[in-house]
This record gives C-alpha cells, structure tokens and sequence, in this order.
C-alpha cells in the first residue's frame, strides 16, 4: 500500500508542470474573455488553427522556433490582403502564439528527461542541456531586452542578413547530412568549443529574435546539428530556450499593443496540440529525416521572405 502511495506522489517535474499548464489555462480564458469570438470572427480566423498546429509540430519536433511558420504566413496574408497585420503586429502575435506552443514543448520534453523510466543515457544528458539552456539564455535574454528598448535597428537590413544567414545556415547542413555521411557517433560530452558557441548564440539569437520572433532556438538547433549532438539534446535545448525568450520578448509588444487577440483566440489551443505531439514526431523522423526537414524548411521560408 505504501510503495502505491509513493508511486502515486507527485514528482518535482510534474508540479511544475502543473503550476505552468494552469498559468497558461487561465492566460487562455482571459484572452477569450477579451475577445468574446463569435461565428463571423471563428469563420476567419479558424485557419489559424491549422497554422499554428504546422507551426507548433516544426518548431517543437525540429528545436527552430514557430516564427519560421508564422512570420513568413503572415507576410503572405498581409501581402494578399486576407490579413491586416503590421509588421510589428506580425512579430507581436508570433511572440504571443509561441508562448503557448513552445511552452508546451519546452514541458513535453523537460518531462522526457525526468520521467519514471528516464534511461541512462536521457540522464547523461541532462546536465548538458541545463549547461546550454543556461549559457544561451545568460546572454540571450539581454541582447533580447537591450534589441527591443535601447538599440535603433534598420528592421529591413537586419531582416534581410538574418534570412540570408538562415539559408545558409540550412544550406551547411544539408551539405553535412547528405556530402559529410561518413561513420561517427553522436557527441556525448559538451566540449568548450559549444559553450563558447553558446554564448555567442546568444547574442545574435537574442538580438534576431527581438526583430522577428525567431534566431535564438533555431541558431542553437542548427549549431548542435551540425556539430552532431543528439536529437534529443539539439532538440530539447533549442525549444527550453525558445520558450523562456519569448515569454520575456513578448512583454515588448504587450506594452506596444502589437498584438491582435483573435489571432492568439484560435492558434493557441492549436499550438498547445503541436507542441505536445512534437517530440514524439521527433523520435519517428529520426535525426538524419528530422536534420533534412530542418534545413529544407529554414531554406525554403527565408526564400519565400526574401521575395515577397
């Protein structure tokens, strides 16, 4: 009877997760207390559902953050006319759609690490991804912060290396999946080339992300891919740290009144789906398929930015 008692006790992982998925509930409801939708305002903008479900499963099954679905969405809508959304407003409801999506992901896979049947393996890695999250974030959250409120930044320069950075980012690792296939292992220890890489990940993440809601997870993801971490890892990492810059990043555009409520009403029951179903997409893709929709995806949506 006891050791049922102690099967059933809550581990810390699992309050937290609790405490998280309750915050994130009642930040839901007063959205939709706000914007009170009705059948017109469902019959357009019930496709955002669908937009954040394909945002939300890239983003959280890959480690590159939902901006790279939703920003170049919006540009399209906006260009189209279907969508009335500034810039500004663009990166401001992406901001808000990751926070529940890329939170989800961030729980689904801190969770994997720390569940019962954690193998050993999951274990060794654990202080490797608490070691990158940590150096990402150390200067990834002041580049954010300092981008966003002091830095006066040409957005249409800065916007244009970011994409052109991104393909060739995307374009190295394919070239690293496809040209560099001879026999190795998967890196098993964070060397200290990585943690100084972190750093500077940081860096140009942070000051990335405060432009277009994107940078930091998917540098980070694509650095660890090309350097050959584990999926899980690469992964896991780029998605915790996803997760904890936009919900500082976001604060910005509350402040600014960036953000359009019944945009965020249907994508983020939507990206709460995506993000819990990702890591198990993760895992069916394995690392060669996942490395491959990684950079195919980047190549493509920094492409499509780059035209319209």
């Amino acid at each position: 009877m006891i050791a049922k008692l102690k099967s059933l006790r809550l581990r810390p992982i699992q309050i937290v997760t609790l405490g998280i998925l309750s915050m994130l509930a009642a930040a839901y409801a007063w959205v939709v207390s706000m914007v009170a939708p009705g059948a017109e305002t469902a019959q357009q903008f019930w496709p955002f559902s669908l937009v954040g479900i394909a945002g939300a499963l890239v983003a959280n099954s890959t480690g590159v953050g939902g901006g790279v679905v939703f920003v170049p969405v919006f540009a399209l809508m906006r260009e189209s006319g279907v969508l009335d959304l500034t810039p500004s407003a663009a990166v401001g409801v992406s901001f808000a759609i990751q926070c529940f999506g890329m939170t989800i992901g961030a729980l689904t896979w801190a969770n994997r690490f720390y569940r019962r049947d954690v193998t050993p393996v999951e274990i060794a890695h654990r202080p490797i991804v608490r070691e990158l999250v940590v150096r990402s974030l150390l200067t990834g959250l002041p580049a954010l912060l300092i981008t966003q409120y002091i830095i006066r930044v040409d957005g249409d320069l800065a916007f244009l290396l970011f994409k052109l950075f991104s393909i060739t980012l995307g374009i190295l690792l394919l070239v690293q999946v496809f040209i560099l296939r001879q026999p190795h292992s998967d890196r098993e220890m964070l060397e200290n080339f990585d943690r100084r890489a972190a750093l500077a990940i940081g860096i140009a993440g942070g000051m990335a992300t405060a432009l277009f809601s994107v940078g930091i997870g998917e540098l980070l993801a694509l650095s660890l891919f090309l350097r050959r971490y584990p999926v899980d890892v690469s992964v896991a990492s780029a998605v915790i740290v996803s997760a904890i810059t936009v919900w500082l990043g976001v604060v910005f555009h509350l402040q600014a009144d960036h953000l359009d409520w019944r945009v965020l009403v249907f994508a983020a029951p939507a990206v709460a789906i995506g993000g819990f179903l990702a890591r198990r997409l993760a895992h069916a893709l394995g690392a060669v398929r996942l490395k491959i929709m990684t950079a195919i995806w980047i190549i493509v949506s920094s492409g499509v930015l780059l035209i319209i």
